[in-house]
């Protein structure tokens, strides 16, 4: 059996349900963070062979994070704002270490 391309299906469209349009395949095997759709399975199965094409192209453990859902928004805006803070911190040091010359 042949390796799918991995652009061969980029110009099939169909109509998403998450943002309420049409989209092509290529949208949603790029997706966001640079990986494929959660939902790529879900969507796409009646229309080609999504499983082979997907395990051609990425590992288990890539597959698994792709079907692990996303945090909770919450969640998602904590460690922005832990992050933020510590970049700030950071920062901060840089320019006291810098600055007493």
């Amino acid at each position: 059996m042949s390796v799918m391309n991995i652009g061969e299906n980029d110009n099939r469209e169909i109509h998403c349900q998450a943002m309420g349009h049409d989209v092509p395949f290529s949208y949603c095997r790029k997706g966001a963070a640079a990986q494929p759709c959660r939902k790529i399975f879900d969507c796409w199965y009646q229309f080609f062979d999504i499983e082979r094409f997907m395990q051609d192209h990425y590992t288990q453990d890539q597959i698994h994070r792709i079907l692990s859902p996303p945090q909770p928004k919450l969640t998602t805006l904590i460690d922005l704002i832990q992050r933020a803070k510590e970049s700030a911190v950071k920062n901060r040091a840089d320019r006291d270490e810098g600055g007493g010359s």
